[in-house]
């Protein structure tokens, strides 16, 4: 059985479980003709195949897993094909407007080849005004298990176009000097459109520079990626 029908197998089933106890259930599956993470593309400029599930708890814990196919190649031997997140998180209204959040990620590579680690912790705290402006900044500590840190700043706004559709645009700064004495800034701009049973978002994506271990210039220049999600 392949590591992403594991992964899909045990979040369906997770799914089932949680239902007893959380307040709020909900999963999606993606098709995305390419996964851009911060500005770099995590699958070669290919598809990806995207599954998600959130469940949100009483008191504002939450908690949720997210996997996606990949196809970064860090040299000869060192593959990865598969990214799997796990995170639980806490969130609270300040007010009517204002809401904080913290929340800590696992980042995993299940089947990754090659004698580097990539799995890796990231802790971050965000705060969001009227769902329409977010602000967020990340650490991970040990990055890549090399016992260096990294840090990301990031920033997203959202206005509303009618009832479907809505624009959106982000910018943030990637700092990886730590361990690759580099950083970059990256940005995005695009369209996202609900509807009774899907949800599309199309997005131009594009980054400062490319970064040694971070990046290749092919995978941080300029793309647009297209999103269609399936609700559940």
């Amino acid at each position: 059985m392949s590591t992403y029908l594991k992964f899909v197998l045990v979040s369906a089933l997770i799914m089932c479980g949680a239902r007893a106890i959380a307040a709020d259930v909900t999963g999606y599956v993606a098709i995305a003709s390419d996964y851009v993470k911060r500005g770099v593309t995590q699958s070669g400029g290919d598809p990806a195949v995207q599954l998600g599930v959130d469940f949100a708890f009483t008191g504002g814990f939450f908690a949720g897993a997210w996997g996606s196919t990949i196809d970064i190649d860090n040299g000869q031997s060192r593959r990865r094909d598969n990214e799997v997140n796990y995170y639980v998180g806490y969130t609270h209204d300040v007010s009517e407007v204002w809401r904080v959040t913290a929340n800590v990620v696992a980042y995993r590579y299940p089947g990754q080849t090659g004698g580097v680690d990539y799995n890796y912790l990231e802790y971050s705290a965000g705060l969001s005004f009227d769902d329409c402006l977010w602000l967020e900044y990340s650490l991970s500590p040990d990055l890549y298990n090399t016992g260096l840190s990294s840090r990301n700043v990031d920033s997203y706004l959202e206005w509303p176009v009618n009832s479907t559709w809505a624009m959106g645009g982000g910018v943030g700064y990637y700092d990886t000097s730590k361990l690759t004495e580099s950083a970059y800034w990256y940005w995005h701009l695009g369209a996202t459109g609900s509807f009774k049973y899907v949800d599309v978002d199309i997005r131009f994506h594009d980054s400062s520079r490319w970064v040694f271990i971070i990046s290749t210039p092919d995978r941080a220049a300029g793309r647009v990626a297209l999103t269609v999600r399936f609700p559940f």
